[in-house]
């Protein structure tokens, strides 16, 4: 279908590949939105991609057909608004960023390419008082030339960021909580990371191409005075505290969430049970079962079917033993799901949950599973001849071995531990090339795992408050987050 508002051509969103993204967020303002979105439709460039994010207005808004509508049935407030306009423009593979408030729209066509056509990775458009003549008093304009002009504040009618900007210091930070300072604070913090001419600028002739209602004090507010009185009150000091130090840290700006993963590895033989396992979903529902609040991600190379309530995710088949190739897959996975908050890693045969871990976790430590046994262990010393194995469990004898069945923590941290092994296993297998290693070959992972989670020891969680007695059918699980075995 060919839609055309007023002569210009635009098509709907689930075949629309544009770099251009508009996202306008709105709480409890029908009518302002409804206008908007005329103009938006009127003047909207090529191809781009419009998304309104509705913050829990009462009354669910509605969009027109090539719209899309992200709602959000409790309004969190502009921050969150905010960033889920980025995830969702992101997300869409746009390149060009616009945010917008719902009481403000374009006036002429080409409005955008001054801000898309300028270096300048982040701008806003700015008024510097009231049309109306009304003084503001609150900014001062701290250059110009024949493009650009720069403030000493910023407003938030409309933000244009370039991807690039965001994927370097991420998104509006929550530790503003419903909003106010949180555009301010993150232009400052791409500012100071090197990325801009100056902190607050826009460009010249901005006037002629965008209309703001609360420039020409023609909307109320939003939200109410009392309530923005007190969040100024409390971000206030935060926000200037940043801009005096120069603060430049990433703020997440993905919805974060929780997720246990799994991996079901069939295609390849176990080297421990000399056979292939069968792909078959059944083994996994106990620990499925167990699992909650939280998602249930499923690694597999052959499974068609997940358990219950989990999702599956399909991996390519690597002649490579599977303990060390799950890590990989593990890392892969996490790689590309930067919205993941706390991970866990866990065998998905034998471990079940028994609490919720997700309240006890802290951001910096690492949770592992371990045994009632040292690495002065025959069948350790036996099944992993390598050099590095040996010198591991030689030098850690008197350690508790850890277990590589249970890994919990942040996804930086997951991930950094995932990635270690990997290398350890690359590393090993290299020299095996070169002749520095005999062909006997290490079972699994579990040495492997023990070598990079001792590089994080200061960090380490583990023992009866983690997890139950391995091996015991639960013992101690009175008070474990986790059975295994």
């Amino acid at each position: 279908m060919e839609v055309v508002i007023d002569g210009v051509r635009y098509a709907p969103v689930t075949n629309r590949a544009s770099n251009i993204g508009i996202a306008i967020s709105t709480h409890n303002r029908h009518e302002v939105l409804s206008k908007s979105l005329d103009h938006h439709l009127k003047h909207l460039p090529a191809g781009a991609l419009v998304v309104v994010i509705d913050d829990g207005s009462s009354k669910p808004v509605t969009v027109p057909d090539g719209v899309k509508l992200i709602r959000c049935d409790m309004s969190r407030g502009i921050v969150a608004a905010k960033n889920s306009s980025l995830e969702a423009l992101i997300d869409a593979g746009c390149e060009h960023l616009f945010l917008w408030d719902d009481d403000a729209w374009p006036v002429a066509g080409g409005w955008e390419r001054p801000y898309i056509e300028s270096p300048e990775p982040h701008l806003a458009y700015q008024f510097q008082d009231f049309a109306t003549g009304q003084k503001l008093n609150d900014i001062a304009v701290l250059y110009r030339d024949y493009k650009h002009v720069a403030y000493t504040g910023q407003r938030g009618v409309m933000l244009y960021y370039h991807r690039s900007a965001i994927e370097s210091v991420g998104g509006f930070d929550p530790i503003y909580q419903r909003g106010m300072y949180e555009h301010s604070d993150l232009a400052m913090r791409i500012h100071n990371a090197g990325l801009t001419s100056w902190a607050f600028a826009d460009v010249l002739g901005s006037d002629k191409l965008i209309y703001s209602l609360d420039e020409h004090q023609a909307v109320d507010r939003s939200v109410p005075k009392p309530d923005r009185e007190a969040q100024v009150k409390h971000n206030v000091t935060i926000h200037n505290k940043r801009r005096d130090e120069g603060y430049t840290g990433y703020a997440e700006y993905r919805q974060q969430r929780n997720v246990v993963i799994t991996a079901l590895l069939t295609s390849q033989p176990d080297p421990q049970r000399g056979s292939k396992m069968t792909a078959s979903p059944d083994p996994l529902a106990k620990w499925s079962a167990s699992l909650r609040g939280c998602g249930r991600i499923v690694l597999a190379d052959e499974l068609e079917t997940a358990p219950p309530d989990a999702e599956l995710f399909r991996v390519p088949d690597v002649k490579m033993n599977v303990y060390f190739r799950r890590w990989l897959h593990i890392w892969q996975h996490l790689r590309d799901h930067p919205e993941y908050n706390f991970v866990w890693c866990t065998d998905g045969t034998d471990v079940e949950m028994l609490r919720e871990p997700w309240h006890v976790m802290e951001q910096g430590k690492i949770y592992v599973g371990s045994e009632p046994k040292t690495y002065a262990d025959a069948w350790a010393k036996q099944n992993h001849p390598e050099a590095i194995y040996q010198s591991f469990l030689s030098d850690h004898q008197h350690d508790v071995m850890l277990n590589a069945g249970l890994l919990g923590g942040s996804r930086a941290d997951v991930m950094a531990i995932a990635h270690g092994i990997v290398r350890i296993y690359y590393q090993i297998e290299s020299l095996r090339f070169w002749g520095k290693e005999k062909a006997a070959v290490a079972v699994g992972d579990m040495i492997a795992f023990g070598i990079v989670a001792h590089r994080y020891a200061e960090r380490l969680v583990t023992g009866p408050h983690i997890h139950t007695v391995f091996k015991t059918d639960g013992v101690g699980k009175e008070c474990a987050l986790w059975k295994h075995k």
